[in-house]
């Protein structure tokens, strides 16, 4: 499966700062690094396995078990408020 942005979000940048308002609740979220980078890939349908290996090059110094973990975490959340959708393959 892959997944991409939802294409109703809305993105801000604010002072580099990373904001999204989903349109169906209003709700706004506040991207940290790991959702910020998430939101950017998502540009164009990726495999979480992609992701994590896009994460994992770009932080090599970090543990690839940590790093899996963490974009796993961040992408089911995005998920779950509707930040990303699955891609039919």
């Amino acid at each position: 499966m892959r997944y991409r942005r939802n294409p109703e979000v809305r993105a801000t940048d604010v002072e580099g700062e990373f904001f999204l308002v989903e349109p169906q609740s209003g709700q706004i979220y506040y991207l940290d690094q790991v959702t910020s980078g998430l939101w950017r890939l998502l540009a164009e349908p990726l495999s979480p396995e992609d992701l994590v290996e896009t994460y994992a090059a770009a932080f090599p110094d970090q543990a690839a078990e940590r790093v899996a973990g963490e974009v796993t975490a961040a992408l089911k959340e995005m998920l779950a408020d509707r930040l990303v959708t699955p891609v039919e393959d």
